[in-house]
């Protein structure tokens, strides 16, 4: 038997489900299908919401970086009407390499997995890994380990593993400690460190320290990085020393071969949108790409 749907999100991550949550704000009939990987990069993300900590100013995607903080609160209000809180908070307080801090208003930080739960709250979400996506029929027949699916446009936002289904997205993978009695720190963003980016925050889950970035689909946490990780701690957090480690995460970006994510229609795939391939700056982005979605899917109903 096949089940319909107006719309199928496949991904249930940061932006899978942003883009349902969205669209189902919206008034569309929305399923998300999500594998629930090992290595799905929201479960490790920061949260970090800081176009120039990120060295954004003057790239392609400095304007997006700035709309998404502009749609930051509002986003976060709508989804807390759920009744989980996704810790929004602002301010993100810069290391320069030459001694002393710098910050710029409007920045701050937020928790991805809450903001996950919080987006999820009222949808209905299928655990299922997705096999094959195909025209059928007018509309995108989803094929999956739990059967299939058919619907009048599909949204593929499964991170890193969008690739499997044409569009050019790949893995790097991003380490990252949270560490429990540790100080507060608020968001301290320092200067980089043997080429990886350091930052610390203070989160409802502990103290977040990262992060590595090496092109590899591993997601086992390596010594290596973690002797990294506390050295970052060290420098960003004093005191930090005597904290216990509450978790090793390792999440796997999704990268695309220009640093630029796709949002836009399926390059061969009739129906399908995509959302994916946002890299480091996902929680930045999200509030864009979800409204790009909306904006699509719309205008596909309308045409």
């Amino acid at each position: 038997m096949i089940r319909v749907r107006e719309v199928i999100v496949v991904g249930g991550g940061l932006i899978g489900a942003l883009v349902a949550f969205t669209l189902r704000g919206a008034g569309a009939d929305v399923l998300v299908l999500d594998a629930d990987r090992p290595g799905a990069a929201w479960r490790a993300a920061a949260g970090l919401l800081t176009p120039d900590g990120e060295r954004l100013r003057g790239t392609p995607l400095h304007a997006d970086a700035l709309e998404g903080l502009r749609r930051w609160p509002a986003l976060a209000a709508r989804l807390e009407r759920s009744g989980l809180p996704v810790h929004l908070r602002p301010g993100v307080t810069r290391l320069q390499a030459g001694g002393g801090v710098v910050c710029t208003p409007g920045e701050g930080s937020l928790h991805p997995p809450s903001v996950v739960r919080a987006a999820r709250q009222g949808l209905e979400v299928v655990a299922a890994q997705v096999q094959a996506i195909g025209p059928s029929g007018g509309g995108v027949r989803v094929r999956t380990d739990a059967g299939d699916w058919y619907a009048g446009q599909v949204v593929l936002a499964a991170g890193a593993w969008s690739g499997a289904f044409g569009v050019p997205v790949g893995a790097r993978q991003g380490q990252a400690l949270l560490l429990r009695g540790a100080p507060g720190v608020g968001a301290w963003y320092g200067p980089p460190a043997q080429g990886f980016s350091r930052y610390a925050l203070s989160r409802p889950d502990g103290l977040y320290v990262g992060a590595t970035s090496r092109d590899t689909w591993a997601v086992t946490p390596d010594l290596h990085a973690a002797r990294w990780l506390r050295g970052a701690a060290r420098t960003l957090v004093p005191g930090v020393d005597g904290a216990e480690v509450a978790a090793h995460l390792v999440g796997l970006r999704p990268v695309t071969p220009d640093g630029m994510p796709r949002v836009g229609p399926h390059p061969t795939v009739p129906g399908v949108l995509v959302a994916a391939g946002h890299g480091r700056h996902g929680s930045l982005l999200a509030p864009v790409t979800a409204a790009r979605v909306q904006a699509l899917v719309e205008q596909s109903v309308s045409a």
